[in-house]
């Protein structure tokens, strides 16, 4: 990974209560309208139905799944990618593939050279149907295969309506979007799991969690855990 980061301590005994659960201070929490002392603000504004990015854009495409690729290669597998998905008149496999810049000091030792890389090596991410990608792989890359889900041991499968959001996230501020080291179900310890209610991120759900200093939303990700910046401003509810 060129993009990564170290975790700080648990943010537990930053927390304040909230009946028998816990919050990050300075995050908006829904709740009964009740003003708990702990300085969490409560949100009585509640958010109707079932729409947000989730509910909203799930029928509108179908799952993403991703492959490793050499590095060397990812280039010219997107270009290959987007030329068939342009010539093709049946079954379109969009391509995507998250870009960070690593600086890398100069071979004189004088200044640095900025370079934009993947931010996993050779992660790239095709939409499409499980069965789909694994048919189009077998025809088209039988040397690429479909990473599982460590969790599950299957093929990871990304809803569209977790997708679309990452994707708009990474390309208007890419150094909002943290790849982790340690595994989704880690940061459940001494975290209440919390439900996005506002902005890009509606309907999705994580864990706030200090990173790099930073409170941040942690979410699952096909498998990965994914820190997101700059929820700061958001509501969220406590998810039963």
């Amino acid at each position: 990974m060129t993009q990564d980061c170290s975790l700080t301590p648990s943010i537990a005994d930053e927390n304040g209560s909230y009946g028998d659960l816990c919050f990050p201070k300075g995050i908006q929490v829904a709740g009964t309208g009740e003003e708990p002392d702990s300085g969490i603000e409560v949100v009585s504004r509640r958010i109707g139905g079932n729409e947000g990015n989730v509910k909203g854009n799930a029928n509108k495409g179908k799952p993403w799944g991703y492959i490793l690729i050499h590095n060397k290669k990812i280039e010219s597998f997107k270009k290959q990618m987007d030329a068939y998905n342009l010539a093709c008149t049946g079954e379109r496999h969009e391509c995507f593939i998250h870009y960070s810049y690593k600086y890398k000091q100069k071979s004189n030792g004088r200044g640095v050279i900025k370079k934009q890389m993947p931010t996993i090596s050779g992660l790239v991410f095709l939409q499409g149907t499980t069965i789909d990608l694994q048919q189009f792989l077998r025809k088209n890359y039988p040397q690429y295969h479909l990473i599982n889900n460590c969790s599950t041991g299957k093929p990871a499968c990304i809803d569209n309506g977790i997708m679309q959001p990452f994707m708009e996230a990474v390309r208007s501020h890419p150094e909002n979007v943290t790849f982790l080291r340690d595994p989704f179900v880690k940061f459940a310890k001494d975290h209440t799991k919390l439900r996005v209610l506002t902005g890009l991120f509606k309907g999705l759900e994580g864990y706030i969690v200090r990173v790099d200093r930073d409170r941040q939303l942690v979410m699952e990700f096909g498998g990965y855990a994914v820190a997101i910046r700059g929820i700061h401003n958001e509501d969220f509810e406590a998810v039963e």
